[in-house]
């Protein structure tokens, strides 16, 4: 099945039960935020690519000078610690199962996103993103998926690793990307819905592993090998692994991914090895 007809399908079926859920949701939010619940944000995969305007529910209760200060407070593209006291409870609660990411559905039908794909960033955090690992960003411009209301990166998130452990995780999803592999990211995503598990910038600074608890009968361990060409690694280039629930996150080879032309940080190969798990 193609993609965008699986995306608009699969719109059609959520739609009402989305609508019922967006009208409960702003009708509690007026009531705990004292302010409107929507509020529309550019986003992108970057600053040229992807970019698009979505509604949000808003969970953050701001005054006119935290808005105008926000761009002195917004020092981290993946921690935004100094909102916590700012988002009252049922609002949290939202942002903790991602529920209030669900108005995104219009932006699916319009063809702006997909269910499944990177992670779109306010421009803002493109712009700390540009600056402070800019090789990284880069690979991002070579993206053709469309964003992702949810993905590998959404579900397997780890903050503390920033912009390398994204893009690897992306990268991945670039390059095995089919309506299957939707499909089990998907089911991955119920469960961290279900049980307000979602990694949130402002109150979760743990990784999706956090429910090693669920005893997962396999792991796939990943080896992603950056290479700088302006750098004096070996060739090898810097390793860095990452460890998935289950086995079928990557085809069974080697992957190649080929430098860009500008010759900047790219991703060259990715080992995989399936291990059983205690």
């Amino acid at each position: 099945m193609n993609k965008r007809i699986f995306d608009i399908f699969l719109s059609i079926v959520l739609l009402p039960i989305i609508l019922i859920l967006v009208l409960i949701f702003s009708i509690i939010l007026i009531f705990e935020l004292k302010q409107f619940p929507f509020f529309i944000q550019e986003r992108g995969i970057t600053l040229t690519k992807f970019r698009f305007k979505i509604i949000k529910l808003r969970t953050i209760r701001r005054s006119d000078s935290k808005v105008k200060d926000q761009p002195i407070l917004n020092t981290s593209v993946f921690y935004k610690f100094h909102f916590i006291n700012d988002v009252p409870k049922f609002a949290g609660w939202l942002r903790r199962t991602g529920l209030d990411e669900i108005p995104q559905i219009i932006n699916i039908i319009k063809g702006d996103m997909s269910f499944v794909g990177p992670r779109p960033f306010m421009l803002s955090d493109l712009k700390l993103l540009e600056k402070s690992d800019l090789e990284l960003y880069k690979i991002r411009e070579s993206f053709n998926s469309k964003p992702g209301v949810t993905g590998l990166w959404q579900i397997f998130c780890n903050r503390e690793e920033g912009a390398k452990n994204l893009i690897a995780l992306e990268k991945i999803y670039e390059e095995m990307k089919t309506v299957k592999y939707d499909l089990k990211i998907l089911l991955y995503t119920l469960p961290i819905v279900l049980t307000a598990n979602n990694a949130d910038s402002i109150f979760c600074s743990t990784t999706f592993p956090r429910l090693n608890n669920l005893h997962f009968s396999n792991s796939t361990e990943l080896e992603i090998v950056f290479n700088k060409s302006n750098s004096k690694l070996s060739s090898t280039g810097e390793k860095y692994n990452i460890r998935l629930p289950g086995d079928w996150w990557t085809i069974d080879r080697s992957l190649e991914f080929e430098s860009n032309a500008n010759k900047q940080l790219t991703l060259l190969k990715i080992n995989t090895s399936s291990q059983k798990t205690a």
